[in-house]
């Protein structure tokens, strides 16, 4: 019998059974340590997005509001930023997608899932981030007898982010690898 999918599937249970769990317990952090983070933010943490307008890669001007996590939409947020408090990291065995926990400062935790981010790059515990135009997912699903049911942030490239103040450049991206072969008859 062919066992790997059920493994498959097992593990993907228990990764997104981690996620619901760390999202619901913010990080599972002791409250001291989460009260200074709450008490922590700055709007120098949003670099370039906190004057209200962006300039993009292609020269157009963005005009950006910044809002907490419980005014976001399902969906692209457009002309939206976020800025929240890395409460900790989501390990997994696969690289892509780096995915950690924010909390923001009403204490409205979600994961993020960073796609295309390079090997060895991501955030740690406290740093600030902030993301432009979040697009927000709401999962719920059952699987072995149990409900999993989060809010996550997708974010196709790391290169959007801001993490405490400084945007991210394109060595955070992962390089595109392009692999050719012969065959010989």
């Amino acid at each position: 019998m062919w066992t790997e999918p059920k493994e498959k599937m097992e593990q993907l249970v228990i990764y997104l059974s981690k996620i619901q769990d760390l999202v619901e317990k913010k990080g599972k952090l002791k409250p001291k340590r989460l009260q200074q983070l709450l008490g922590a933010f700055k709007s120098s943490d949003l670099g370039p997005y906190g004057g209200g307008i962006f300039q993009s890669a292609k020269g157009d001007k963005v005009t950006l509001e910044p809002v907490k996590l419980d005014q976001l939409d399902k969906g692209l947020n457009k002309e939206k930023v976020i800025l929240g408090k890395v409460v900790c990291n989501i390990m997994i065995d696969e690289p892509i997608p780096f995915t950690f926990a924010l909390i923001d400062s009403e204490g409205t935790c979600y994961a993020v899932n960073i796609f295309n981010i390079a090997q060895g790059q991501g955030v740690i515990i406290g740093d600030s981030v902030a993301i432009p135009e979040p697009f927000v997912m709401h999962h719920e699903l059952s699987a072995s007898d149990k409900v999993i049911k989060f809010p996550s942030i997708r974010v196709e490239t790391p290169v959007v982010l801001v993490v405490n103040g400084k945007k991210w450049g394109i060595e955070k991206q992962a390089p595109t690898v392009l692999s050719v072969s012969t065959k010989c008859e």
